[in-house]
């Protein structure tokens, strides 16, 4: 069991000292897809998995603010494992708000399971995004002993090292209900199908999971609720994973840009007889960059100020927008827009670069996509 971290100082000096670590690692596991088990058993050792997230009635250091910037650093290492820790990070929060269970299971989850790594499995192959809506295909039949689950999850971010499952199904009843289920990796009946190959975060191993007849207990059943009822009014949830994906993609714009300010430094071009980076034109391109930047992280301190607020704003869901279009998804624009200056060294394997960029890139295929959101908020204008 790795120790707990008591205050925020600590954690981030914990992550800050993690940083160069992981990114001599980073490179080999982005070339070979395989799973860094071994930055998990770090990230575990250095207490960084078993934050105690603060909540209104139980407050601590570990606020949104706090996750993102352990996020962010991790990620300007090794994105993979930074995306490992995001989902790690948004359901241990919804744990903690109670969105899944009474006061004993946070209890147990906080004090006997807190560094064990978790994550929440909402798509599915054929549904697609469960932001789009429609009832799960995964399936939990009532037993007289509790729970049968059947079904097919995609997208299982960091399964090598996942130890709780939370799985999105709906239930056999008439008329169904859906909810969450509590699964451990150990069970019987779960296979892996090893199936991530993309262009980037490739050593997330972000594989799809079958569930075949795999006995659950009564009480592993979470928040059940009609298909139309959401549970709480607030999804806490789905808040954290955009200010935790902004870091996320923030952190990898942030060491794109630190590689290329070297480059630019170390460059000295025969017919120039001077660094690049003594170019007016480079220093000015470098300054918009670092602007950029700079607005991205004011944009997630003030998005973790709202939704950790007392009386969060009713445009909380606007900002969220804002933070995946401008932040996230951006992430690929500003890592494309530095290969253009660098040339045929940005592109080079040896260089971090080129995984940033392809890093970035999977900004754009999280939840909820972004031709979404621009329909949301032009129906909002137009109704």
């Amino acid at each position: 069991m790795g120790l707990i971290r008591h205050t925020a100082h600590d954690a981030l000096d914990a992550a800050t000292h993690l940083q160069a670590r992981l990114a001599t690692r980073a490179a080999h596991h982005d070339r070979t897809g395989i799973f860094a088990q071994e930055n998990i058993d770090d990230l575990r050792q250095a207490g960084l998995l078993s934050l105690r997230i603060s909540t209104p009635d139980r407050p601590t250091p570990f606020t949104l603010g706090v996750a993102q910037e352990i996020v962010g650093r991790i990620a300007q290492s090794d994105a993979s494992t930074a995306l490992v820790m995001v989902n790690h990070y948004m359901v241990r929060a919804a744990i903690a708000h109670h969105e899944f269970g009474s006061g004993d299971f946070v209890r147990w989850m906080e004090e006997e399971q807190h560094d064990r790594l978790t994550n929440i499995l909402l798509a599915e192959p054929d549904l697609g995004s469960a932001s789009r809506g429609g009832l799960p295909g995964t399936v939990a039949t009532r037993t007289p002993g509790g729970w049968v689950l059947n079904g097919r999850k995609a997208y299982v971010t960091g399964i090598p090292g996942l130890s709780w499952l939370l799985v999105r199904a709906r239930t056999d009843e008439d008329p169904a209900r859906v909810g969450t289920f509590m699964v451990p990796t150990i069970a019987e009946g779960i296979h892996v199908i090893e199936n991530w190959d993309h262009i980037g975060m490739r050593a997330s191993n972000s594989h799809e999971v079958t569930f075949t007849q795999v006995v659950l207990p009564p009480d592993a059943a979470l928040a059940l609720h009609a298909p139309d009822t959401p549970p709480a009014e607030r999804n806490i949830l789905m808040l954290w994973n955009t200010g935790l994906l902004g870091a996320l993609y923030n952190g990898i714009a942030t060491s794109a840009l630190t590689w290329f300010g070297e480059f630019l430094k170390n460059r000295v071009p025969s017919n120039l007889g001077a660094p690049l980076s003594t170019l007016p034109a480079m220093r000015d391109a470098v300054g918009g960059f670092a602007i950029t930047l700079h607005m991205n992280t004011m944009l997630l301190r003030l998005y973790a100020t709202a939704v950790t607020a007392t009386c969060p704003p009713p445009e909380l869901n606007a900002h969220a927008a804002v933070i995946k279009s401008r932040v996230v998804d951006a992430a690929a624009d500003f890592t494309s827009a530095l290969l253009g200056l660098a040339g045929n060294a940005g592109l080079s394997t040896h260089n971090p670069l080129e995984r940033a960029h392809r890093d970035a890139l999977c900004g754009r295929i999280h939840a909820p996509h972004g031709e979404l959101l621009r329909r949301v908020a032009g129906q909002r204008v137009l109704s």
